[in-house]
């Protein structure tokens, strides 16, 4: 009984032969990563060398054939130098005058001038002053001069080499020095040219920028007429002096003025008068009338104070005295609205001559004008200070405005300068008659010609081999088959368990049975070593055989894998799946009349229809063809048939149909353990494997592994770890006496046609 672990599949497999981990395995995996490439083309090669080889004599002897038709031709050479001219630094110009130089650092100006000598112009002017013409009497076309053109850089140097090849050698000659002389009178021709260009637009240029620096000049003086601006720089200097000297001047006047207003406030104080009724009753104290008025009114108070002593108000002489008073008073007060005007009223005692009080008067009145004195002067100082301030905030802008203007000024004489400069070095280069190429080497007729024939016989085999190899490529494109082990590999995810070579026709069927002791019967002996060797824990009682495309050998290699468990002594029933096309019955050469159909549908005894083809092994044929065989494979029949078998049997080998053709493996899946899926070079095709595949994945059983069935000899030498040994092993069993039968004999010799 085989064992396998459903929960390993995925694990790490054990090291024996034919597993990835292997040590043969990994000296194969080396191997191939080494020659992968030369291998796969090798093989391409060999399954397509019939039409490569085709291609490629076609194609020689085409170039053979057209090479023999070849006309001879001669190959004249010429030489130019291209150097730096010096007449522009020997004159005074500019350096760069008539000078070779790239627009791009990396590019050199030798290639450029190989692509001038090629350009059109030239070859035409060429064409046209020798009169070159084709076979119809035409003049030359410049490509067709062009493809007989051969111009090379000389490394190293600042040398170029023309040649021309044709069937005359004089004209060959010919055509390389009129070559290099007309190029270098074109050269010429262009340096001269670029001056008078650029004369004529100086010319142009002068009048508008002479212009220019009369319009920037006056815009400036304009400026500083409009601004009074005479020097912006000492102006600001002078400013930031002035406004010192302002504020120095502003707080000396400032304490000053304060010192007058506190005298001032304080004989306003003393005196109770403000500055003009000060001014009015120094004017009055100074009048004879009212000081004669106040005399006569100060002797007639007295004589009142004195009567008011002696009398009564009511007295005569009071009230007489007391009226005269009154009279006096308002004479007073007239005199004062004489002198004053109306509404201005003084003290009496103010009006009376005294000396301390004209001099209080007095300089009180002093003081106010001091005081108003310096009040007016604080404020023009702090006029003039604004002014300042705000000239000393206008100066930036007006220093950049005039900055712009000076640059303008500046540009415009600048530009005016050097367009004069230009036009005297222009004028000098002008006239210059000297290029930067010289011919140091003229073309000289050749004696000796060629034909170009081993060339083209080169041409031709390179054509050969490319068409030769582009053809196999093509059909191997349309060729979509899988065609080796590594394909398949690369396809397919999954452990080899064994590769099995291609068998000879006659040799087709259970070989296993037919011969037992065969290298073949042993390969699928590994094979059931391999899947008992999976797994030790879950017992492996029912596995499936599957493979993408029909013609893969899955039938084939049920069989015998069926039968080398049965050799083990184990019982196995083998089960004919493919109920569509089934394929057992031939294989082991049985009656198909009834078989699983039957059982499924009439019900008949399982013992009554099985075969046995050897001993220990049971095999139940499809029976003939049903109408639905999903159906027959889906039912419940079906599930304890297989459920009994399990009971009854070791192991169950069911051979299916093809996955992507029939949903019939999708339903024998979920009644067995794991699926062996079979693989065969050249029969499967990506499509069909990557259908496969995705199939195997719905299932969601197990993939126990892949036998890769109808490997040819070579690969299968290259694949397999014991196709090396095996010849030599099976040698020695067979000159052993007790080894010797026909079985053993023949096993030699299959193995030896095998490898």
């Amino acid at each position: 009984m085989l064992n396998f672990n459903s929960n390993n599949h995925n694990s790490t497999y054990p090291n024996y032969p034919n597993y990835p981990n292997s040590t043969a395995e990994q000296s194969m995996e080396f191997r191939e990563a080494i020659d992968v490439n030369l291998s796969g083309y090798l093989l391409k090669l060999k399954r397509r060398w019939k039409p490569a080889l085709a291609i490629f004599l076609l194609t020689v002897t085409a170039t053979a054939i057209g090479s023999m038709f070849l006309k001879k031709n001669y190959a004249a050479e010429g030489k130019l130098l291209f150097k730096q001219d010096r007449l522009p630094s020997l004159v005074g110009l500019d350096k760069e005058v008539g000078e070779l130089k790239p627009l791009l650092n990396n590019q050199s100006p030798l290639s450029t001038q190989v692509e001038v000598i090629t350009s059109g112009p030239v070859l035409q002017e060429t064409i046209e002053e020798l009169q070159l013409k084709n076979e119809e009497g035409e003049l030359l076309k410049p490509d067709d001069l062009r493809q007989r053109l051969n111009i090379k850089l000389i490394g190293g140097s600042d040398v170029v080499e023309i040649s021309y090849r044709n069937p005359d050698p004089k004209v060959a000659a010919n055509v390389v020095n009129t070559l290099m002389d007309v190029y270098i009178q074109r050269q010429i021709r262009n340096i001269q040219a670029e001056p008078a260009t650029a004369k004529e637009f100086i010319n142009k240029q002068l009048p508008q920028v002479e212009a220019k620096v009369a319009q920037a000049e006056s815009k400036l003086r304009e400026f500083k007429e409009t601004n009074n601006v005479v020097n912006l720089t000492k102006e600001a200097e002078t400013t930031v002096v002035e406004l010192a000297a302002l504020n120095r001047q502003m707080i000396d006047v400032g304490a000053e003025l304060q010192g007058v207003e506190a005298q001032s406030a304080a004989m306003r104080s003393q005196l109770g008068l403000n500055l003009d009724q000060a001014i009015s009753a120094n004017q009055l104290g100074s009048s004879p009338v009212i000081q004669a008025i106040l005399t006569e009114l100060g002797n007639v108070e007295s004589q009142l104070a004195n009567e008011r002593q002696r009398f009564r108000d009511n007295h005569p002489s009071v009230i007489s005295l007391r009226d005269k008073q009154t009279s006096l008073n308002e004479q007073l007060q007239q005199q004062v609205a004489q002198k004053v005007g109306q509404g201005v009223e003084i003290a009496e005692g103010l009006l009376k001559t005294d000396n301390l009080k004209e001099n209080q008067l007095e300089k009180y009145i002093n003081l106010e004008i001091d005081r108003l004195k310096l009040q007016r002067q604080l404020a023009s100082l702090s006029e003039s200070q604004q002014n300042a301030l705000v000239r000393a905030k206008q100066l930036p802008e007006l220093e950049k405005q005039e900055q712009v203007l000076l640059r303008q000024v500046q540009a415009a004489r600048s530009t005016y300068e050097t367009l004069l400069g230009s036009l005297q070095e222009v004028q000098l280069a002008e006239n210059q008659q000297s290029g930067n190429a010289q011919i140091i080497e003229t073309a000289l007729i050749p004696e000796e010609g060629s034909s170009g024939r081993l060339a083209v016989m080169a041409l031709g085999i390179l054509l050969g081999l490319f068409l030769s190899n582009l053809s196999v490529m093509l059909l191997e494109m349309q060729d979509r088959s899988l065609k080796t082990v590594a394909e398949i590999k690369q396809k397919f995810p999954y452990p080899i368990l064994g590769i099995i070579p291609k068998e000879e026709e006659h040799a087709a069927g259970v070989i296993v049975e037919k011969q037992p002791d065969s290298f073949v019967s042993e390969l699928y002996r590994m094979i059931q070593a391999n899947l008992k060797f999976l797994g030790l824990q879950q017992p492996l009682k029912v596995i499936l055989l599957t493979s993408s495309v029909p013609e893969e050998g899955k039938s084939t290699v049920s069989a015998n894998l069926a039968a080398a468990v049965a050799q083990l002594g184990r019982r196995v029933l083998l089960i004919d799946g493919d109920l569509r096309n089934p394929s057992q019955h031939r294989l082991w050469n049985c009656n198909n009349q009834i078989g699983l159909k039957d059982v499924l549908t009439v019900q008949k005894p399982l013992d009554s229809v099985l075969f046995k083809p050897l001993e220990h092994l049971d095999m139940l044929t499809a029976g003939q063809v049903p109408s639905n065989p999903l159906a027959l494979l889906d039912s419940d029949k079906m599930n304890d048939l297989v459920a009994r078998a399990r009971q009854e049997y070791d192991l169950i080998v069911i051979d299916a149909p093809p996955l992507p053709i029939t949903a019939d493996v999708l339903t024998l899946s979920t009644m067995v353990d794991g699926i062996l899926f079979v693989s065969r070079p050249g029969v499967v095709d990506e499509e069909s494997a990557a259908r496969a595949k995705e199939t195997l994945a719905i299932t969601g059983k197990p993939i126990l592994g892949m036998v890769v069935n109808g490997v040819k000899a070579k690969e299968f030498e290259r694949y397999s770890y014991y196709a090396k040994y095996a010849k030599r092993y099976l040698s020695r069993r067979s000159s052993n006496p007790e080894n010797n039968g026909t079985a053993k004999e023949a096993g030699m010799q299959k193995l030896n046609r095998i490898l």
